[in-house]
């Protein structure tokens, strides 16, 4: 089980993850913020995050509604790590995601189901969570590449991707289980800057 990460909202905002990685990634006892491991106990409080099968679509494409605490415990994938993000020691989950292995080689991820509880979208906080799940991925698992996709139409997910320095890539089609049609996603992308690049 990975060691808590701390996080400092201060160095987030707007920023692309180069102007970010001088901090260094051994001091993490930022102002509260922990990314802690996902444990079963936390899935009672994320079902409750997701309201109506739209935003479920946006989340989780391949879960059928209703989304139950079973269904969150089942979204973690062999050999990747879900995150819950907590302010402070003991708190509640304010936030949720995934670091995932990409099939053609561990040094490129993919982050998934990331998800901020409601009361706490618009503030922040998912900047925080997304600067968390990164430096899970660059400096813990030595990533060269991070990559997630979203729907088009989920545009404040989309904004704060690209805030957080993601790149629009390209597009994807998929389609889900239980869904006989396509779907068009965006594919984001960030890559390891070369300060963090080992020599």
């Amino acid at each position: 089980m990975n060691p808590a990460l701390d996080l400092n909202p201060q160095s987030l905002f707007r920023d692309s993850w180069d102007r970010r990685a001088s901090v260094d990634p051994a001091e993490k006892k930022w102002n509260g913020w922990r990314l802690m491991p996902f444990g079963r106990r936390h899935a009672a409080s994320i079902v409750r995050w997701v309201k109506g099968e739209q935003q479920l679509r946006w989340l989780a494409p391949s879960t059928t509604p209703p989304l139950t605490a079973e269904k969150i415990v089942g979204w973690e994938k062999p050999g990747g790590q879900a995150f819950v993000l907590q302010k402070g020691h003991g708190g509640q989950p304010l936030g949720y995601g995934e670091v995932n292995p990409m099939r053609r080689g561990s040094d490129r991820l993919w982050l998934g189901h990331v998800v901020v509880r409601p009361d706490q979208r618009g503030r922040g906080v998912g900047s925080v969570l997304l600067q968390a799940l990164l430096s899970e991925a660059f400096d813990r698992r030595d990533a060269t590449h991070v990559a997630l996709i979203v729907f088009p139409d989920n545009v404040a997910a989309l904004r704060c991707y690209q805030r957080a320095g993601f790149r629009l890539m390209g597009e994807e089609f998929h389609q889900f289980k239980g869904q006989g049609s396509l779907h068009r996603l965006l594919r984001l992308e960030m890559t390891r800057p070369a300060t963090l690049c080992s020599p």
